[in-house]
């Protein structure tokens, strides 16, 4: 904040049964967790009971305390899925077919509410507005090397805050990682070319990853 953008995030998924969580991400990302936590490049991740509060997601920032302050003036309202934290910047997983988070998908009420939350209180820097069809538009923001996207006018019950809808992980040769995912059994749709011009995904289908999961990579 104050002029520089956050730097990787501090992701809580909020799961009803976490031990289930931590076996597929362990799967998925081709890793074990320290203490519980899976941490390697721009992201931490961790699991909780399922709660009311909901998935949430926390911005490194490089002085704290002072960014604190700043949402606190900006009127961060604490019913927002997200915040700050200190700066994530974690080694890579050495050898790792998925050595990052790429992006991370948000729901918004509105196109100004969104544009409220992460550019003007999280500083995030907004690159892109795209309309995807009827009511529905894309906001895109960036926040270092992590993409934010932020879908308005997917939910018309949608309530008055954000929500976390789902995580893109980076998987510099997609078709390793589909066959390494393939190969222990786990449930994905076949590769696929993204919207994003130049890139390739698939969708993971576990109800125990806690939220809507795809693997990106280049064509």
């Amino acid at each position: 904040m104050n002029g520089a953008p956050p730097t990787g995030v501090d992701v809580d998924l909020m799961s009803p049964d976490v031990a289930a969580t931590h076996a597929v991400y362990t799967s998925l990302l081709g890793r074990g967790s320290t203490n519980g936590a899976f941490g390697f490049g721009n992201a931490l991740l961790r699991f909780h009971g399922d709660g009311a509060a909901g998935h949430r997601v926390s911005f490194g920032v490089d002085n704290l305390a002072d960014a604190q302050r700043l949402t606190k003036r900006r009127g961060l309202d604490p019913d927002e899925p997200v915040g700050v934290t200190d700066r994530i910047d974690l080694p890579l997983w050495p050898d790792a077919d998925i050595p990052r988070l790429d992006h991370l998908v948000f729901t918004a009420p509105t196109r100004d509410h969104a544009l409220a939350l992460f550019g003007a209180t999280l500083d995030l820097d907004f690159r892109l507005d795209r309309h995807i069809g009827g009511d529905t538009r894309q906001l895109f923001f960036r926040a270092a090397d992590l993409v934010v996207e932020v879908v308005v006018g997917a939910d018309p019950a949608h309530g008055p805050t954000c929500r976390l809808w789902g995580l893109a992980w980076s998987a510099p040769d997609i078709a390793v990682t589909h066959d390494r995912l393939t190969s222990v059994g786990m449930a994905i749709s076949e590769i696929r070319i993204g919207q994003k011009p130049g890139t390739r995904l698939f969708t993971v289908r576990d109800r125990a990853l806690a939220t809507r999961t795809v693997v990106i990579g280049p064509t």
